[in-house]
């Protein structure tokens, strides 16, 4: 679905008028559903691992690098192991910042490399050996493409296209307009959440477990009940 699309369903479902183009133009209350889509995406980015934002990518060791580069649209792993092909065994980590430098400090090199997670790069000790391929996933922060399916991170024009479920942005774009416009949304937001419950569970993905209230991440407690915070 495209930004104008998803603009266009939203406005006619809380009764306003339907708009000919969003990007460009100067109306406030078309501003605000940019808006309101781009954080809904990115929050739905971050709620769940989507089947379609999974990514793999890989490094071969050479012996003697020790720091590789994540992808530029690295949003976290999927998991937090990752595969040697040549020994198929996980790297061993992600270890504590106090384990990774003990083991710089005195030289320890164990058979099977620590690793960590330093800025922008995976930091490894020692060195993975030369030829050996290191594969791991990770979510994905670009969740829209361009019109010529270009990934990337924000909306920048009408005719961008979501890679997440398009009713779920619908409806997390209605609940947030009419919250923000102080108007009642309970149904909006049962509604929202019910779709979020179903989504999640056909997508393929397991997402996580909470027992209490955190950021605006939709993480369940129960079978089909999502924590949202209001």
């Amino acid at each position: 679905m495209s930004l104008l699309t998803l603009t266009q369903d939203a406005c006619a479902l809380v009764g306003i008028d339907v708009p000919t183009a969003v990007v460009s133009s100067t109306d406030p209350t078309y501003t605000q559903f940019v808006y309101l889509a781009q954080y809904e995406g990115d929050e739905l980015n971050r709620a769940h691992k989507w089947r379609k934002q999974k990514v793999q990518a890989s490094f071969t060791g050479d012996g003697s690098t020790t720091i590789w580069a994540l992808p530029t649209d690295f949003e976290r792993f999927t998991t937090e192991q990752r595969r040697a092909s040549s020994i198929l065994l996980g790297l061993q980590g992600p270890v504590s910042d106090d384990e990774f430098l003990d083991a710089q400090v005195r030289g320890f090199n164990p058979t099977i490399p620590y690793w960590r997670v330093s800025g922008d790069n995976i930091e490894t000790v020692p060195a993975v050996m030369s030829g050996q391929v290191v594969k791991f996933e990770y979510v994905s922060s670009y969740w829209l493409t361009d019109n010529g399916g270009t990934p990337k991170a924000r909306f920048t024009a009408d005719t961008d296209l979501s890679l997440l479920p398009d009713r779920l942005l619908t409806l997390g774009v209605v609940w947030r307009w009419k919250r923000a416009k102080g108007l009642d949304y309970a149904q909006e937001l049962a509604d929202y959440k019910m779709e979020v419950a179903r989504q999640m569970h056909t997508d393929g993905g397991t997402p996580r477990l909470r027992m209490s209230e955190g950021r605006d991440f939709y993480h369940p407690y129960m079978k089909n009940a999502y924590v949202v915070n209001t």
